[in-house]
């Protein structure tokens, strides 16, 4: 069956967008030229600047793409959690760490690092940074399972077991090392548990 200008218009845009996200993991921002993400997509310059005129756009929409689905995905993980407290509590930081853990997460962190030097970047960041931070501080409430009231400290215990959770996620992904790294979570996850469940 031949396609629809519609569909090859949105299989050449699916293709750029993932060729996209793909060059920013390996060579970031500075790396990800427009060129070269057309060179991957196996798509022609012209239609690579049809659809995204400007580096620019390109990378905000393979973001927004990147953010949509890692909500997506955390919304729809959340739906099929333990009701007891401490079962709950460990699947939810499991859920965010398989998050930070993510080659997306290593994205954002690159264009952060980017975005520094590049106000139109940083313009771009802010409110698909915000969207996952709303996502993620919905997911407070569920820690409480059926178990009865939220500690009244919990905001502040969430907050620094996220910071952690990132400093970790940065580490893994970016600190030197002369072998393959050794995964931090297992020996982490029951000390942030025991922040998150103390009385």
């Amino acid at each position: 069956m031949r396609r629809t200008q519609e569909e090859r218009t949105a299989e050449t845009r699916r293709k750029l967008l993932d060729a996209t996200l793909a060059s920013l993991f390996e060579v970031g921002y500075a790396g990800t030229t427009t060129r070269r993400v057309a060179e991957i997509a196996g798509v022609s310059q012209g239609a690579q600047t049809h659809h995204f005129p400007r580096r620019v756009d390109l990378v905000g929409a393979a973001l927004e793409q990147a953010a949509n689905q890692r909500t997506a995905d955390l919304r729809a993980r959340m739906t099929d959690l333990p009701t007891e407290r401490s079962e709950r509590t460990r699947a939810v930081l499991d859920l965010i760490w398989q998050d930070f853990a993510s080659p997306i997460f290593t994205i954002f962190v690159k264009l952060w690092v980017a975005a520094a030097d590049d106000r139109e970047l940083y313009d771009r960041l802010v409110p698909l940074e915000r969207q996952l931070s709303r996502e993620i501080a919905a997911a407070v409430p569920d820690l409480a399972g059926t178990d009865g009231p939220l500690p009244e400290d919990l905001n502040a215990r969430v907050s620094l077991v996220l910071s952690a959770l990132r400093g970790l996620a940065l580490s893994q992904a970016f600190e030197p090392t002369a072998r393959t790294p050794r995964d931090p979570w297992p020996d982490a996850r029951p000390v942030l548990e025991r922040i998150l469940l103390a009385d």
